[in-house]
């Protein structure tokens, strides 16, 4: 039997289907995306990713609102979406600010103890691995299990683990710090990066095949390396850019290209030897492509039909000329950090709101207003009497009235130049989420339409992304990653329609037996198992446990990590 190779599915053996539960091994890959997989695997250099498409299923997997690693890998580990587990981004939504942010990172509290890894060790015999997924930072203890803390971490160098005695087997998982990584990205110093990734796949290659090798059920690994280099060198892959130039160096142009190919010969290695007894699972937690080079400032159109009022000229002019100042990448982030610490109040209590421009708002004569979130996603928000500081509509029928009628008025915007449409979509916030978290989102989320996003002007409903910004993140983020699965009781050669990233989980859970909580999200990918291994093994449910809740960190471990996601544009 060749590695990986899928089940006669003719003449099933219903003895071997009633009797097998089967290991999970997953591959989390940050970003990943069948554009730049697909043409690699025709070419013949990506040969691990092809031979598991050939032998099992693929599809788009479609990720969280909004399509960012925080919400997304969050929602793979429990299998809920954010309305339920509560991470809408790497700062959660906070109406106390007009920023539209909390002030804090968000980190493993929010929902360790209730991840499905804590669930499966619940079940006897049942040993994981979590190696570096994202938002696992503090690691918590997990029975027969070790916790790999991911992004965002203090030191990206070191290994964060539980149980402890791990740390000095896994060795440090990277070259760099943040502060490298990020000043190589911005000189485009391929060489470093190019050493940096061998390294930490390297770390990836050695941490998940110890663990296979030990016979741990449920493995899984993560590489973030394609999601960094989309945001900084998509410009040199992509011919489509405005901004790419087919003179660059042969390196900067493939760097993502050679990337890729590095992390497939990972996974070839990885699952080589293996029987059909292992499932293979490659996901992302969302897409790569580029950035956009248009803004839609919502605030200008919210100003023009009288929704928002700009402060008086010189406050307004003062906190726009700041807001652009920083768009435009002119001020350095040590003169960033400066600003928000001596800025007065009255120009914004923060950064964020300065670049996005709300120092220049008059609340006390607004009724709504918009914040971007993350691309292809902003939020409005309605200045909410009782729940934002100057809120100015009443609670109740005045305040849905003016949700239905900013949803109606929002969707119908188009480029005064093209008279294309702007907005992809309007929902209000309880049409995209559920559960007990609802109240913390905007209570309208727009998507803008392909090559738009939300923007800090109020003069001008549609601008240009300001040059230095877009040189600065010239990749960006899709709404479907990847789904690619073979072995165990997988189909083959079969394309589906795209499952929700909440679906991985509970499907790797299902192979290995273990009865679900009745409070997911996320159900099992049925479509993609063969029906005689189904119809042995039906889904079975259990009642939701609680978990036994977060460890803490202290908020100086934040400076590093809120550094890097500076860099990648994630927070302010």
């Amino acid at each position: 039997m060749t590695p990986l190779q899928s089940h006669t599915r003719n003449e099933p053996d219903e003895d071997r289907q009633r009797a097998m539960r089967y290991r999970a091994l997953v591959f989390g890959v940050d970003a990943a995306t069948f554009e730049v997989i697909d043409p690699l695997v025709a070419a013949g250099k990506m040969p691990a990713l092809a031979g598991l498409m050939a032998r099992g299923v693929r599809a788009g997997l479609r990720s969280t609102w909004p399509p960012v690693s925080a919400p997304a890998w969050v929602t793979f580990l429990t299998g809920k979406q954010p309305g339920k587990h509560g991470v809408f981004n790497f700062q959660n939504f906070d109406s106390r600010h007009y920023s539209g942010f909390s002030e804090t990172l968000v980190n493993s509290s929010h929902f360790s103890g209730k991840t499905l890894l804590d669930h499966a060790a619940g079940t006897a015999g049942i040993r994981t691995l979590s190696y570096r997924i994202p938002m696992t930072y503090p690691p918590w203890d997990v029975p027969n299990g070790v916790v790999v803390a991911g992004f965002p971490l203090p030191d990206r160098r070191r290994t964060y683990v539980r149980p402890v005695e791990a740390e000095a087997e896994l060795g440090p998982a990277s070259p760099l710090s943040y502060d490298q990584t990020a000043t190589a990205m911005k000189s485009l110093d391929v060489a470093a990066l190019d050493a940096s990734n061998r390294v930490e796949l390297e770390s990836l290659e050695r941490a998940v095949g110890r663990y296979v090798a030990r016979g741990f059920e449920l493995v899984i690994g993560f590489t973030g390396i394609p999601d960094t280099l989309h945001h900084a060198f998509w410009a040199f892959h992509d011919p489509r850019s405005p901004l790419h130039d087919p003179a660059a160096p042969p390196a900067l142009r493939t760097v993502i290209e050679r990337a890729y190919v590095d992390i497939d010969a990972v996974i070839g290695r990885l699952t080589r030897g293996l029987d059909d007894d292992t499932a293979v699972i490659v996901i992302s937690d969302h897409g790569g492509g580029p950035a956009p080079s248009r803004h839609v400032n919502l605030n200008a159109f919210l100003a023009a039909r009288g929704y928002l009022e700009r402060a008086g000229a010189g406050r307004a002019r003062v906190a726009t000329t700041l807001g652009r100042v920083l768009e435009r990448g002119r001020l350095a982030l040590p003169g960033r950090l400066w600003l928000k610490r001596r800025l007065p109040e009255r120009l914004g209590r923060s950064l964020r709101a300065l670049r996005k421009a709300t120092g220049a708002i008059a609340w006390e004569r607004t009724r709504a207003y918009a914040v971007p979130i993350h691309y292809p996603v902003s939020g409005v928000w309605v200045n909410l009497a009782g729940r934002q500081p100057r809120g100015t509509v009443a609670p109740g029928e005045e305040y849905e009235q003016l949700r239905r009628t900013l949803a109606r008025e929002l969707a119908a915007l188009r480029d005064p130049d093209t008279g294309a449409p702007l907005v992809a979509r309007v929902a209000l916030r309880e049409e995209v989420y559920t559960g007990p978290h609802v109240a913390s989102a905007p209570d309208l989320i727009v998507e803008t339409v392909t090559g738009y996003h939300g923007g800090p002007d109020f003069d001008r409903l549609v601008s240009p992304v300001p040059p230095a910004a877009l040189r600065r993140n010239n990749g960006s983020h899709t709404f479907e990653g990847i789904l690619v699965a073979a072995g165990g009781p997988f189909r083959k050669g079969v394309v589906l329609d795209a499952p929700s990233l909440a679906d991985v989980l509970p499907t790797a859970l299902h192979l290995l037996g273990v009865p679900l909580p009745d409070d997911l999200d996320g159900h099992v990918v049925e479509e993609a198992l063969d029906p005689a291994y189904l119809a042995a093994h039906p889904v079975s449910l259990t009642a939701a446990r609680q978990g036994n809740g977060g460890v803490t960190h202290e908020q100086d471990d934040e400076e590093e990590m809120r550094r890097f996601l500076q860099g990648l544009g994630y927070v302010e």
